[in-house]
């Protein structure tokens, strides 16, 4: 029986509940209860979906705290590494004073136990080398005593000698100045290992203190058919120690002349540039084997031994104008030419 209301001609309507008619207007989640948001947090933080301007401002303390968490971290890390880097960086370079101590804290791990490390291996080296110096110079402070009795024994000898011992006497002479040359450059080096700061230091007009040298090798090379020549010029002092660096200059000098080739030149040039001066000496000698360029600085080192023994070298020239130029902050270097012999170059800071 139909409903008395539908209008004829009109199919019946059907109610949501009725089985058999369309479905109603409901959702795919049916029965399932309410659905879920696309962001979904726990029950403490379900309100920041209510406010997303709260949830962004949690958000960036969050990445603030993180990012001051992470460099806190890091810097905990690497920053002992750095310091450690440095020390390692001063102690190669001759500082043996360098000491980690308590810049690294009270730290119990790894790291600090490295650094404490280091402090003994640094106390060790500066003890040894600190011994070293110290016999150096007492033994060369005790050996310039009985050279300055046999000079004064030979003087004698000579007026009372006849003139058949004169040869021997000669060469006693000689020999006496050569180990008293040796002593006097061994106290050089001792002190040149303590440093120059305690040294008087001044301005050093170093195209004067090269002239000078240069003049003086000069006349030293023509007696084997050779020249010195000095070109460039530094045009501005040099704050340092004179004796030092006139030491360094002269022995990188002589050292050319004593090895260039008979009847050749030896070339000392200067040049400027900003913050620091160059000056290159080159010789026209056999030069040095490539494994040696480094080692010839190095004291008692000896490329050839009868090479150095004929023309009197001691194996400390270079030693003592390498710790000179390191001194003043400066560095020297060695390198063969392609046309042969060897250019030794140093700079300076200005």
């Amino acid at each position: 029986m139909g409903s008395p209301d539908r209008p004829p001609g009109q199919p019946p309507q059907s109610r949501p509940g009725d089985r058999g008619g369309p479905p109603g207007p409901q959702g795919p989640h049916e029965g399932s209860g309410p659905p879920k948001p696309k962001w979904w947090l726990p029950p403490p933080f379900a309100f920041l979906l209510d406010e997303p301007a709260e949830l962004v401002l949690v958000l960036i303390a969050a990445i603030i705290t993180g990012g001051a968490v992470c460099y806190w971290l890091a810097s905990y890390l690497t920053g002992p590494l750095q310091k450690l880097r440095t020390a390692t960086r001063r102690l190669a370079d001759g500082d043996l004073s360098v000491r980690l101590g308590g810049s690294l804290g009270n730290r119990r791990d790894e790291i600090g136990q490295l650094g404490r490390d280091f402090d003994r291996m640094a106390e060790r080296l500066d003890t040894l080398m600190t011994a070293e110096r110290r016999l150096l110079r007492d033994v060369s402070h005790e050996l310039r005593s009985p050279l300055a009795r046999l000079s004064i024994a030979l003087g004698i000898a000579r007026q009372t000698v006849n003139a058949g011992c004169e040869r021997a006497l000669d060469r006693i002479q000689y020999e006496s100045e050569r180990v008293n040359e040796l002593i006097e450059q061994l106290l050089t080096l001792t002190r040149l290992e303590g440093g120059i700061e305690g040294s008087q230091k001044s301005l050093v007009d170093v195209d004067d203190l090269l002239g000078h040298i240069v003049q003086d090798a000069d006349f030293e090379a023509r007696g084997r058919g050779g020249r010195v020549r000095l070109t460039g010029g530094a045009g501005a002092p040099v704050k340092g120690v004179a004796e030092m660096l006139r030491r360094a200059f002269e022995n990188i000098i002589r050292n050319a002349v004593l090895y260039t080739a008979a009847g050749t030149g030896v070339e000392v040039s200067v040049q400027s540039r900003p913050g620091a001066i160059t000056v290159s000496v080159r010789d026209h000698g056999p030069g040095v084997p490539e494994e040696s360029l480094v080692a010839i600085f190095r004291p008692f080192y000896r490329v050839d031994e009868g090479r150095d023994h004929r023309t009197g070298g001691t194996g400390l020239g270079l030693a003592i104008a390498e710790r000179a130029l390191r001194a003043h902050g400066g560095s020297v270097r060695a390198a063969n030419t392609p046309e042969g012999g060897l250019v030794v170059t140093a700079e300076l800071p200005v």
